[in-house]
């Protein structure tokens, strides 16, 4: 690969040398659109896998990306006839300028007021979850296959009985006045590096098809986040109990990851330079419309490939189901590692 073509060593004539990260080479990025400066290295570059994806770079903060010509006209402000005949290219399609993308705002977890109570709901609920309040709970998690070691780690809990709180005593979040309804139900803490991002409560008895209820002022975040091994493959699930099921399962084998629903919006200003860290990535979404739409939207990760699910009973659908069919999750995963 020439100089002109090796895109890492092209970036690294400007901003001098980077820090490696699998196939990636991570840079502080120098554009703007950063509100304190890019701190912690934003800039990942890529001189592709020798096959279906080329070179390029993308950062994951401000949402500025491209490839060599790109990199050209935006660092080195060269026109686009320059920058082809700097690099010694003809005149391609794919390279011409397109509109430069939205740049994209870090998302940051809730304020103190709304932690110091979300820990102390958390507590609470895990207390009453091992009490006999909790009995058909925890009968519910067991389930669906989870160890009790499993639910403590995810600190799972039981809300017992609904009620409202005072949103002052939370900070008032998404600055509104009325009262905050805390619903009866499992609670299920988004808790990533000892942050508290959201709460998630699975009532006992869903109405209305809605299975999943938040706590007012919480921020989507990418669960399981925290213990992504670099040069490690990942799974990506499509919620909670399902990703906390596969990675007891599957330990040693993949990380896993969600987004707690098939639809979810990935801030990648805040979550993107997590996903530099896995190897290669299977998307283990649902077998309905909504997860096939959700794993089309993640289909741009590196070496990614979608998990065709077993169903084994009329209905099932998802990866709790195949295991409570009697379907190996562990050997599953292991066929599809090895294609």
């Amino acid at each position: 690969m020439t100089p002109e073509t090796d895109l890492i060593s092209l970036i690294e004539r400007d901003l001098g040398p980077g820090k490696r990260s699998g196939r990636w080479t991570l840079f502080h990025c120098p554009f703007p659109g950063h509100a304190h400066g890019d701190r912690k290295p934003s800039l990942a570059v890529t001189n592709g896998d020798g096959g279906k994806r080329g070179p390029g770079w993308r950062c994951f903060a401000c949402g500025k990306h491209g490839g060599a010509v790109r990199w050209y006209m935006d660092y080195r402000g060269m026109s686009y006839p320059d920058a082809l005949a700097a690099l010694k290219l003809p005149p391609s399609r794919a390279d011409r300028p397109k509109p430069e993308p939205p740049i994209i705002h870090p998302d940051t977890p809730p304020a103190s007021a709304w932690q110091a109570r979300a820990w102390e709901l958390i507590e609470r609920a895990e207390s009453v979850l091992w009490d006999e309040r909790g009995a058909e709970a925890l009968d519910w998690l067991r389930s669906r296959g989870l160890s009790d070691v499993t639910i403590c780690a995810a600190r799972l809990g039981y809300i017992p009985k609904g009620f409202n709180a005072d949103p002052k005593a939370w900070g008032t979040p998404n600055d509104d006045p009325s009262p905050m309804w805390i619903p009866e139900g499992v609670l299920i803490p988004g808790v990533i590096g000892g942050t508290v991002w959201y709460l998630k409560i699975r009532p006992s008895h869903p109405r209305d098809g809605q299975k999943y209820k938040h706590i007012r002022g919480g921020r989507q975040a990418l669960y399981l986040a925290d213990i992504l091994t670099p040069n490690f493959p990942a799974v990506f699930c499509e919620g909670e109990l399902d990703a906390l099921l596969l990675m007891q399962e599957a330990r040693g084998l993949v990380n896993v990851i969600t987004l707690a629903s098939a639809t979810g919006e990935l801030n990648l200003a805040t979550w993107g330079i997590y996903l530099l860290r896995p190897s290669r990535f299977i998307l283990a979404q649902d077998m309905d419309k909504a997860g096939k739409q959700g794993a089309e939207k993640l289909a741009w990760l590196h070496d990614s490939k979608r998990l065709d699910i077993p169903t084994l009973t009329p209905g099932a659908k998802d990866l709790t189901d195949y295991h409570r069919d009697g379907g190996n999750l562990r050997g599953l995963i292991q066929s599809a590692l090895a294609i």
